[in-house]
């Protein structure tokens, strides 16, 4: 694409005023959800995602960031093109990151408190059959007392691959559980993740896209053709919390005050479904205050509707209409107290890959350190944690949080052979008999301190800081701090800073396999640290930041596949912009990206991305049975520049250096429909429309190409009674 004309159409997106009323549209709530806060250990309200905005994005590697390097079909492994997105899929487990977007996550998790039954159905489908992606998705929740929540969730991705020995199967299932009780509270999930991977290894040579002699992809040879990984999660976490003193029971907690900016009518919450913000994890979240949902059937349209409760507060009443508006309200903490709160962490995890045959040409430049005929690694961590904390809130004006953190974690994985061999008798040795071995184990200690602090009614400080003591991560440091100031009614000014310095990761420094050996005793510690100015309007619908970040020992896979570190600084420039507007039924989406790194060929990602969403949004109604039907037909547009992208290296399961193949600027259009009726939402998808019309190839990784141009289509259904 002209570099010229793109930037024109992004101006164009930005400075295009919305032309859109909104109207509060209040009720009493039945239902509502949340997230419990990392730091502060407080609730995040949010509302039931119900909209039909970008409804069409039910694959996950859509839904996360912009564009992805993955390897062609859903359920594969999968890295961010945006350098600093990559921080949403940082688990404790190295060899899971690759594949932590499709997983449920504990620290991600969902609670709720509904006076009715609720249940929602997810499903999509696209391809043949032969070569099918699908992903299914069931969430059930209900409450057993007023203040007690059980639910569980299942979700299934799965795809049979357009090429040999691609197919994918990843299950995810969780149950939850909250329960409240004048002063005491408790939330707690069970999470399984468990993903069957079949490895390929790429294309076997780029010569057969094309060729006459290969016309079907499922006859192109490819690189592995027996090999597989499984990859398993397990977790389970439990907080609690005791509060002394006066105390928000279930009465008192819906007394609540919503800000303004949190208030959106039900026309409104119809045409926008409310995005995440471009932060990376690990930034002090901005709490949301306590809202109550109440599903209403109003003709043949389900809507969730807001209200607003009116609370005493000591502000006076000049100042009530900014507090309103001000993102710095967390309406939990209304009284004040002191409170105790314990966390509980468990994970259990596994990376296992074979290959029956390793005589194919793939392993001709790797060692066979085990067996010579096949290959059985496995590699494990196991993980358990308590964390203890000492709270003290004043109102919403203080939030004060002192912890002690304590982590008891092993490793575990195949190990080399004795020097002495059994031999056969044609004097060869026979393959050794692995065993799961345990390397190492580790206590680890660490205090923290976090601290949310609202000064003059429009000025938010938050800071989060934790030192290790003991252990392998002893010396780990990490500091989070947001400034936050609201310059004007409606427009927010964001001053964001990270700092971490860290030893690396067990497994880059001790690793043993088949075909890997190392012990990395030399790497020195990794220090990074960034920041960011962000400006953002809600009502405006727009967000634009500008960042910093350096990074020094920087550890990344070399194009041997082997741990390298540079020690050096590289320096890493970033610019975000966010913008949506509405122009009579016409609405867009735009999302940019620029990002630059001072080591390409240590850390190479393409400097332009782009998400471009335009569409045409209409409401139908049937006189005759008085329903309605909401409609949206539009396109979606992805672009990333050219640079070289991180290859795959399946015995590890992780990205590595490589600059044999280029990736061209990548074009990716989608058109869809979109639509609801009653309690049931639909798309049709036709993906990747451009490959079609142009006879052309796309790659999402180095030897994967993209998927082919292809019919979709999925379904959202929610019932409660």
């Amino acid at each position: 694409m002209n570099r010229k004309i793109l930037v024109i159409f992004i101006i164009f997106s930005f400075f295009t005023f919305d032309l859109s009323g909104q109207i509060d549209s209040l009720s009493e709530r039945l239902l509502y959800n949340w997230t419990i806060n990392p730091f502060g250990l407080n609730p995040d309200y949010a509302d039931i995602d119900t909209s039909l905005n970008e409804f069409q994005k039910f694959n996950p590697l859509l839904r996360s960031t912009i564009n992805n390097n993955y390897l062609g079909n859903l359920g594969s492994a999968s890295q961010s093109t945006i350098y600093y997105d990559r921080r949403n899929n940082e688990t404790s487990f190295l060899f899971s990151e690759p594949y932590a977007i499709y997983f449920l996550l504990p620290y991600e998790h969902k609670y709720f408190n509904t006076k009715r039954q609720f249940t929602v159905i997810n499903y999509s489908s696209a391809g043949p059959k032969e070569e099918s992606e699908q992903f299914l998705g069931v969430l059930h929740t209900q409450n057993v007392t007023e203040n007690f929540n059980v639910g569980l969730g299942y979700d299934l991705t799965s795809s049979a691959g357009r090429y040999l020995n691609q197919r994918t199967k990843i299950h995810s299932a969780t149950l939850f559980s909250s329960y409240k009780y004048k002063g005491y509270n408790i939330s707690g999930n069970y999470t399984l993740n468990k993903g069957n991977i079949e490895e390929n290894g790429g294309l076997d040579s780029l010569w057969y896209l094309g060729s006459k002699e290969y016309t079907r992809a499922l006859t192109i040879p490819v690189k592995l053709s027996d090999a597989s990984s499984k990859i398993l999660n397990s977790s389970f976490y439990l907080a609690q919390e005791f509060r002394f003193g006066k105390h928000a029971d279930a009465e008192s907690d819906k007394k609540t005050s919503l800000p303004a900016s949190e208030k959106r009518s039900t026309n409104q919450r119809d045409k926008e479904r409310k995005q995440p913000e471009f932060k990376k994890p690990g930034k002090i979240s901005n709490p949301v205050t306590d809202t109550i949902s109440k599903i209403t059937e109003i003709g043949d349209e389900t809507k969730i509707e807001n209200q607003e409760i009116v609370v005493k507060d000591t502000i006076t009443n000049k100042k009530d209409e900014e507090s309103k508006n001000s993102f710095l309200r967390d309406s939990y903490n209304k009284l004040n107290d002191f409170s105790i709160s314990h966390e509980l962490n468990y994970s259990n995890d596994y990376r296992k890959f074979s290959d029956s045959d390793i005589e194919e040409s793939f392993y001709n430049s790797f060692d066979s350190l085990i067996s010579n005929t096949k290959t059985s690694d496995a590699v494990f961590q196991n993980r358990f944690g308590n964390k203890f904390s000492a709270h003290y809130r004043y109102k919403d004006l203080l939030n004060f949080r002192i912890s002690y953190y304590n982590e008891q974690i092993n490793y575990e994985y195949n190990i080399l052979p004795d020097t002495t061999f059994i031999f056969n008798s044609q004097d060869q040795p026979e393959d050794t008999i692995l065993t799961r071995y345990l390397k190492n184990d580790f206590s680890n200690n660490s205090v923290s301190v976090y601290m949310q602090s609202m000064i003059f009614n429009h000025i938010l400080f938050k800071g989060f800081a934790e030192y290790f003591i003991t252990g392998y991560k002893k010396e780990n440091s990490r500091i989070n701090l947001t400034l936050g100031y609201r310059l004007f009614q409606d427009i927010r000014f964001d001053l964001e800073g990270e700092y971490k310095n860290q030893r690396p990761d067990y497994f880059y420094e001790q690793f043993q396999s088949n075909h890997f050996s190392w012990d990395n005793n030399y790497l020195i510690r990794k220090e990074e640290w960034d920041a960011n100015v962000i400006i953002k309007s809600e009502k405006y619908r727009f967000d634009l930041s500008a960042g910093y970040g350096q990074i020094t020992g920087h550890i990344y896979l070399d194009t041997l596949a082997r741990v390298q570190q540079y020690a050096d600084q590289i320096n890493i420039l970033t610019a975000r912009a966010n913008k949506k507007f509405t122009l009579g039924p016409f609405h867009s989406t735009t999302k940019f990206v620029y990002q630059t790194s001072s080591m390409d060929s240590i850390l190479s990602i393409p400097e332009i991305n782009l998400y471009q969403s335009l569409y045409y949004e209409k409401l139908f109604h049937f006189s005759s049975t008085g329903g309605e039907l909401r409609m949206q037909l539009g396109f979606d547009y992805r672009y990333s520049s050219s640079y070289y992208a991180d290859g795959y290296m399946p015995i590890t399961g992780l990205f590595y250096r490589q600059f044999d193949q280029k990736m061209a600027d990548y074009h990716c259009v989608d058109i869809f429909l979109n639509f609801a009726i009653k309690r049931a939402r639909l798309y049709l998808v036709y993906n990747y429309l451009n490959t079609a019309i142009n006879d052309s190839y796309y790659f999402t990784s180095p030897s994967y190409p993209a998927p082919p141009a292809v019919f979709k289509f999925g379904i959202s259904w929610t019932f409660y009674d």
